[in-house]
């Protein structure tokens, strides 16, 4: 019997949010000729790195790729929230794990992985740990936002400066300012910390990848205290936090633990 081979391509959908609202999402499907393994790229914040070069060369190693958004970002209709971003995330995962969705997309219902940078290694966590249909979390210099909340409060000196870097990258957003962002970091500092999340992980299939160059997610506040004594292996590469230099020694390292799952 002849097999035949479904090509390539990239589609534009929308999924559902953790609101009313769609998101404006992108799916690479690679060339196959049956079921292949499907990993959901959440961005950071505010979206200025997306990773798209990285969706295309998973799909031409033969994965689905689910380049996400959340409400207020890249298109999205709605108003971006810290709180929305980690619903958003939960109910994407929720929703690509469904039969539903695997099927229509040929994608294998236990190969589905998540990656996310930054404020999407945050989201991306918090999204795992609410899925446990997911196979594998890779986070790329997450950002801990529940415990920047906490160290705000603890030392307010410093409240000026956060202030500053939300209210600029909020510009980039929809209906959301820093003044709204930082109180919502304070108000949720303790359920949004990835600390809190360590004991649940279990024996999950789960990777931090970190640079000791990283300027954002500085390593030692926001990784050796997620990776110790915890579940997750680790990643330690030479680059700055958007992996732009030794970009591709930052892919080839990940995705060669990801393959070998």
């Amino acid at each position: 019997m002849e097999t035949i081979t479904k090509k390539a391509n990239l589609s534009l959908l929308e999924l559902p949010s953790g609101g009313e609202e769609s998101l404006f999402c992108r799916l690479y499907s690679p060339a196959l000729a049956g079921p292949a393994p499907l990993i959901v790229l959440f961005h950071g914040f505010p979206g200025k790195q997306l990773n798209m070069d990285w969706a295309v060369q998973l799909q031409n190693l033969s994965f689905h790729v689910l380049v996400t958004s959340y409400r207020g970002t890249i298109g999205s209709p709605g108003a971006f929230r810290f709180r929305h971003v980690l619903e958003d995330a939960t109910a994407i995962m929720q929703h690509v794990v469904s039969p539903e969705f695997t099927q229509a997309h040929d994608i294998s219902a236990d190969q589905i992985s998540i990656v996310g940078h930054s404020m999407g290694g945050f989201a991306g966590l918090h999204a795992f740990i609410d899925v446990p249909d997911i196979a594998h979390y890779i986070g790329i210099s997450p950002f801990n936002f529940g415990l920047i909340g906490q160290l705000v409060l603890d030392y307010p000196e410093h409240e000026e400066a956060l202030q500053g870097v939300l209210s600029r990258g909020a510009q980039f957003l929809s209906h959301t300012d820093g003044d709204i962002l930082l109180d919502e970091l304070k108000r949720h500092h303790a359920t949004w910390n990835l600390l809190s999340l360590k004991e649940q992980l279990g024996t999950r299939s789960a990777l931090l990848v970190t640079s000791e160059r990283d300027e954002t997610s500085i390593k030692s506040l926001h990784h050796d205290l997620l990776q110790d004594a915890s579940a997750f292996e680790q990643i330690i590469v030479d680059s700055d936090h958007n992996y732009i230099e030794n970009r591709e020694d930052a892919f080839r390292a990940w995705t060669t633990w990801l393959r070998r799952r």
